[in-house]
């Protein structure tokens, strides 16, 4: 008797999921990734313009969905909007560390450069000691010296960039705080790698604590930068190199580095529609897709109409789908969370910053359901193919990754590819999305995501290339999976805490 009154419950259970799932149309997503793959949103760039853009379209539809306000939203650390979770970012760009020899100033990626900016402090000294390849072998190292030239100039441009660390590292503790670089291939390394240099990083702007000591700063200089340092000594390259192979040697000259930030403060923001539940309510389901995207390169606007529009919309058809469940009374027992962060493409920051500062607590939070890409078909399976790929299903919950399978079944019979979720993975997308925020924490995860394309980080990954009859049947098997964790009775089980 007591099967034969469960059967039912668990029809009628998964019939209302059916009737909600049916409001994710293919038309609702089209029209959502119009809107937030045109130029107008100017590629979405975290904490700028069009990423701000974004921030408050998403949360417009949330509040137009019926979702409200985060509950205590100041004291959740958030803004007063009560969807929007900002975060502070630090914009850093290379080149504010300046150098003067017998003062006159050595330009910035034309007589000098560097990759890594350490000394972020002014610098005098009033002599060069020079090295030599065998000197730098650590035989005679000697000390005292604030700065010192290696002259190799004709060491190949790979076999310098990977000499950096250890050089670095070999100089430490020695009192010496910048180590020049002499080499050949100077001019042509600006050229080649001057985009990767001049580029703008962005960090969060967390407080960073203050370390002992920075490390030796590495500035790769030309040839004739070098002649000029040199000729305060009277010597020639050939000269110098033949007298620093065999003993000390020190060349009197003024040098000085003065360091001026180039940082800049920014802020983004994860956008936060909160459905809460019903018995459970204390516990949660974190559903998420990130927002940003590269912004303007080149005049260029890059849309990332599959990176990563296409999840962000599946994430508000999700939510609205929720919404409508709860207003009409069958709204889920835990709650849930549907989350556009930001960030993602400059180094997973917004949901680090989330799960560092959750809004809620990480050990409630019984799943996240990240989705990174859900629009395209990639090379590997042709364009009737019907797939996704899913990664980290097990690695936390087994019983997580089973659930999916069984919802897959049910509803969407989608090819479950399991390809990226080998440890032996080169690509390492397991590390490369806002889920793993959450797996370090020891949260149950899963990644749903198409697989790379040419148009994967380039200026045409357009609204018309999505396979919006594909985007829906990933939505939907994202939809029931978060359905069932909301409404069955245990969370899934942890099996392993995170590595």
């Amino acid at each position: 008797m007591f099967l034969a009154f469960l059967a039912p419950v668990s029809a009628q259970t998964d019939s209302t999921a059916v009737r909600y799932a049916a409001t994710i149309t293919q038309a609702d997503l089209r029209m959502l990734l119009d809107t937030l793959a045109s130029d107008a949103y100017e590629g979405r760039e975290t904490g700028m313009k069009g990423g701000k853009m974004a921030a408050k379209y998403i949360t417009d539809r949330f509040r137009s969905y019926g979702i409200p306000p985060v509950p205590d939203a100041r004291t959740r650390g958030m803004m007063a909007d009560g969807y929007r979770q900002q975060f502070p970012l630090v914009l850093t760009k290379a080149g504010g560390l300046a150098l003067k020899v017998d003062g006159k100033e050595q330009l910035f990626m034309r007589d000098q450069f560097y990759f890594t900016e350490k000394l972020k402090q002014h610098l005098k000294a009033s002599e060069v000691m020079l090295l030599t390849p065998v000197t730098a072998g650590g035989t005679r190292l000697g000390g005292g010296s604030k700065v010192v030239m290696l002259l190799d100039p004709g060491k190949p441009e790979a076999s310098l960039i990977a000499d950096l660390r250890p050089l670095s590292e070999m100089l430490a503790g020695t009192g010496t705080e910048v180590l020049l670089l002499v080499n050949d291939s100077a001019e042509s390394m600006m050229r080649r790698y001057g985009r990767l240099i001049e580029r703008s990083e962005m960090r969060l702007g967390q407080p960073v604590k203050k370390a002992a000591k920075a490390g030796v700063q590495v500035v790769v200089i030309t040839p004739e930068l070098a002649r000029i340092i040199l000729d305060q000594g009277r010597l020639s390259m050939k000269k110098a190199m033949k007298m620093a192979a065999k003993k000390r040697v020190v060349v009197k000259v003024p040098i000085e580095f003065t360091y001026k930030s180039l940082d800049e403060q920014l802020s983004a923001e994860n956008v936060l529609g909160y459905v809460e539940g019903s018995d459970k309510k204390g516990e949660l389901v974190v559903v998420t897709a990130h927002y940003d995207h590269l912004g303007v390169i080149d005049g260029e606007v890059y849309n990332g109409a599959d990176d990563d529009g296409s999840g962000t919309v599946a994430v508000l058809e999700m939510a609205q789908a929720f919404a409508k469940a709860k207003a009409d009374g069958h709204g889920p027992r835990r709650s849930m969370l549907f989350m556009a962060v930001s960030g993602e493409e400059k180094g997973l920051l917004g949901s680090e910053w989330y799960t560092d500062n959750p809004v809620f607590p990480l050990d409630s939070t019984i799943a996240n359901l990240n989705i990174d890409m859900i629009g395209r078909v990639d090379t590997v399976h042709g364009d009737s193919s019907s797939y996704v790929y899913v990664i980290g299903s097990k690695r936390i919950s087994n019983e997580l990754g089973g659930i999916i399978e069984a919802q897959n079944a049910t509803h969407t019979q989608l090819d479950l590819d399991y390809t990226f979720d080998a440890d032996s993975d080169p690509n390492r997308f397991y590390y490369r999305s806002d889920h793993y925020n959450f797996a370090k924490h020891g949260v149950p995860v899963a990644f749903f995501f198409n697989g790379v394309h040419a148009d994967y980080h380039g200026p045409y990954d357009e609204v018309d290339k999505i396979r919006f009859d594909l985007l829906r049947q990933r939505a939907l098997l994202v939809f029931h999976t978060a359905w069932e964790l909301a409404n069955r009775d245990a969370r899934p089980a942890v099996d392993d805490p995170p590595e």
